[in-house]
């Protein structure tokens, strides 16, 4: 009876690998065989693209770091501009304070010289007022004297 079994387990391994497709079994074994020894090749292939992935990779880096440099100066001139045109600004206000202040001191001079002028003007009519009044009360007065005396001397 073992040696039944041991034939039909025979049988049934040998229907087995008939029924599976030989071309699949060898096929895949010798495309293994194959790849194992193109492995070489491919691994070089391989090489030469991760070399030149890596140099690629180091030229954007490089790309990368002068932008930076060039970003880092661009920024730095950026704030010396910055700082010179504050203090300039600073400057600016200052001188436009200062001519702010001449304006109002030439202003109030303007006006301190025509009030001046008025008051000159005005002492200068009082004092032409002043003086023809004085002529005219002397000749008045001479006038009425000069009547009282010719009526004196008519009577």
């Amino acid at each position: 009876m073992k040696r039944n079994v041991g034939r039909v387990l025979l049988a049934a391994a040998v229907i087995m690998m008939l029924v599976q497709p030989l071309s699949t079994v060898h096929a895949g074994f010798f495309d293994r065989v194959k790849d194992i020894y193109k492995l070489p090749e491919q691994v070089e292939i391989i090489e030469k693209e991760y070399e030149s992935t890596k140099q690629q990779l180091q030229e954007q880096v490089k790309k990368f770091d002068e932008q930076k440099d060039k970003l880092t100066e661009t920024i730095a001139r950026s704030k010396e501009m910055e700082e010179r045109l504050l203090a300039q600004n600073k400057q600016l206000l200052e001188q436009n304070e200062a001519l702010q202040r001449a304006i109002q001191s030439a202003e109030q001079d303007k006006l301190d010289k025509e009030a001046r002028n008025r008051k000159l003007f005005w002492m200068g009519a009082t004092a032409v007022a002043l003086i023809a009044g004085y002529f005219v009360s002397g000749r008045l007065i001479r006038v009425a004297v000069w009547k009282r005396q010719k009526r004196s001397l008519r009577k």
